[in-house]
């Protein structure tokens, strides 16, 4: 009998259903969650002191539990005006055949776009300079998030030191088009991520310090992507049962339903380093007026969602 449990455990752990959170080792933070090409990818910032954040990484995954290390997607050492340091919280997006990832570099440097054919990269920078350097409306150049409406329209949603700028960008996506409009709704800090649902614009973001246990997330709902947003409430956090400082985070909706998952990084109850941080699934719930549920962190994860070819849309 002891011999079949420990073959059962056995080949429970070598063919899990679930996620398991932490998804992947290493420490990372700001993940942004995407389906590219019948695959899950996740583009997080490596987590460690600025001069050692060179590059970025990228993560893919079939069914969000078998995870592959896709490796550097884009090196600053090619991004000359960088400064080499300080490589923060990539968004990549998809249009017409080409892979734009926006990326902050240098800790308020300016926030430049990259290109490829592939998901998985490399990226190569496609200005040579930064594509927004300075700072507009009170709000540092980073943590720039990709957003494509429904008419077409692409916009850019960024801005640390607790202001936040939206400002559309043109057709090639290599370029911002007129004003940039400054959006910051109560408590923002930084991390900002747009999820349209349901024709609504919910924009949500990280308040608190990153590297504390204030860290979190919250949001707020618009009838525009332009605004305004004001907040209704904090969604996640610390939870001392699991997890510290859970923020910066991305949500996608799996495909071909109608559920929603939230990708963040969390601190281990147990590390004191404020880079010490890990990437994490969980499910993300709303209620029938469509207000979003607080997170309720595990260690189990999501369960496995394998791509349908049916439904492997970019």
């Amino acid at each position: 009998m002891l011999t079949t449990v420990v073959a059962a455990l056995a080949m429970a752990n070598q063919n899990p259903t679930t996620s398991g959170n932490p998804i992947f080792s290493g420490w990372y933070a700001d993940p942004e969650i995407h389906v590219f090409e019948g695959r899950y990818y996740v583009y997080p910032t490596y987590s460690a002191p600025y001069e050692k954040q060179t590059f970025y990484e990228a993560f893919s995954s079939p069914d969000l539990v078998h995870w592959h290390r896709e490796g550097r997607i884009l090196d600053f050492k090619d991004v000359k005006w960088s400064t080499n340091r300080a490589a923060w919280a990539p968004s990549v997006i998809y249009r017409d055949g080409t892979y734009y990832m926006y990326f902050s570099a240098g800790d308020g440097a300016g926030i430049g776009v990259a290109t490829s054919k592939s998901p998985g990269g490399p990226f190569r920078d496609a200005l040579g300079e930064p594509l927004i350097k300075e700072y507009i409306n009170g709000a540092q150049p980073i943590d720039a998030m990709a957003f494509l409406d429904d008419d077409g329209q692409a916009y850019l949603y960024y801005g640390g030191w607790k202001h936040a700028n939206v400002v559309k960008l043109s057709k090639d996506m290599i370029r911002t088009e007129g004003e940039f409009k400054g959006i910051t709704p109560e408590g923002y800090v930084e991390g900002s991520f747009m999820l349209k649902r349901n024709g609504e614009y919910v924009f949500m973001w990280s308040e608190g310090g990153w590297g504390n246990d204030s860290y979190g997330v919250a949001y707020a709902r618009a009838t525009s992507p332009m605004g305004p947003f004001k907040r209704i409430g904090k969604i996640l956090g610390t939870d001392p049962a699991v997890g510290k400082g859970a923020g910066h985070h991305s949500v996608l909706k799996l495909p071909g339903t109608e559920d929603f998952i939230i990708c963040y990084h969390r601190r281990p109850l147990e590390e004191t380093d404020a880079n010490s941080r890990v990437v994490c699934l969980d499910r993300l719930e709303f209620d029938t007026a469509g207000n979003i549920l607080p997170v309720k962190q595990t260690t189990t994860g999501v369960k496995a969602h394998p791509i349908k070819p049916s439904t492997r849309a970019r």
